[in-house]
């Protein structure tokens, strides 16, 4: 409790937690959730707060915590606190839509239990840590709505979570996507609205069986009719690049495709859901033709 105590302190405003009243049982109050036999404190969170200042370093106190959910609590700044390095237990990570400046901090890496982190919307700058891809069971990195930079580290194809999602999309990251990831059997991998170029089609492939990806709005470049593509892809969002060469017939089975804005050509193959889908996704390509676009000639 006496941890507790601390962390309502820090927003130095008796009205703020009122139900944290050190008179009744801590397992009881608002935003917490304790084990049932142990009675420590295993989750802490507060969504769509007025809370003031910086996330509180007490939060670093609470050993026991398997789950830490801060979002949407627009007055939070500040950097993340380096006293989350005692965290030790910690699987969930989430400091979302939060105004968090500074970089991602490298500590990070010390979160060995961790397997889920949110960091998106917020307004963290520099790299990608190197050190996330040390933490062994991370299935889920958020980093999305920053203002990172860099390269996207090529560690990251370390990772050995189960069906990663690795979400970055709205940054300023730069250059060519890590070699190392035409290795990685990623969930869901969302790129959009970076700086990214070079060869995309590393991350697609028969031999995965990721069912989205996103790359949209970058500066990516290569043949999309020599790509083998996997059954099991859903979502192919490509509008907005330097994308050559023809649609596959392997295509045929997506639930949504967008390659609008890029320099396909030839005719839309025939089959499957190809035709379904509003010329939108395919306009302003430098020659394709057949239906829903006009016919080829």
């Amino acid at each position: 409790m006496e941890v507790l105590l601390r962390i309502k302190s820090s927003f130095n405003s008796p009205y703020i937690l009122p139900s944290w009243d050190p008179n009744t049982d801590c397992c009881y109050w608002y935003g917490l959730k304790c084990h049932r036999k142990t009675h420590r404190v295993i989750s802490l969170f507060f969504l769509a707060s007025h809370l003031p200042g910086q996330i509180p370093s007490a939060i670093g106190d609470l050993t026991y915590l398997q789950d830490l959910t801060l979002h949407k609590i627009s007055n939070f700044t500040g950097p993340i606190p380096e006293s989350f390095t005692k965290l030790k237990y910690l699987n969930f990570l989430t400091l979302s839509w939060l105004n968090l400046t500074g970089p991602i901090p490298s500590f990070l890496g010390q979160l060995k239990n961790l397997t889920h982190l949110d960091l998106s919307f917020n307004k963290l700058t520099g790299s990608i840590p190197d050190s996330l891809s040390t933490i062994p069971g991370l299935g889920y990195i958020g980093l999305d709505r920053n203002q990172l930079t860099g390269k996207i580290p090529a560690s990251l194809a370390n990772l050995k979570g189960n069906n990663l999602y690795l979400i970055l999309s709205h940054n300023s990251l730069s250059g060519e996507l890590p070699a190392t990831f035409a290795g990685v059997d990623f969930g869901k991998l969302d790129l959009s609205r970076n700086r990214l170029q070079g060869d995309a089609s590393l991350v697609l492939g028969r031999n995965k069986s990721t069912y989205h990806i996103d790359i949209s709005r970058n500066q990516f470049e290569f043949d999309l009719s020599k790509v083998d593509f996997n059954g099991s892809l859903q979502t192919l969002d490509m509008n907005h690049n330097k994308i050559y060469g023809s649609i596959p017939t392997a295509m045929e089975s997506l639930q949504f495709l967008n390659v609008s804005y890029n320099r396909l050509c030839g005719e839309i193959p025939v089959g499957g859901r190809l035709q379904s889908f509003d010329y939108t996704v395919y306009f302003h390509n430098r020659c394709l033709c057949g239906a829903p676009l006009d016919s080829c000639k």
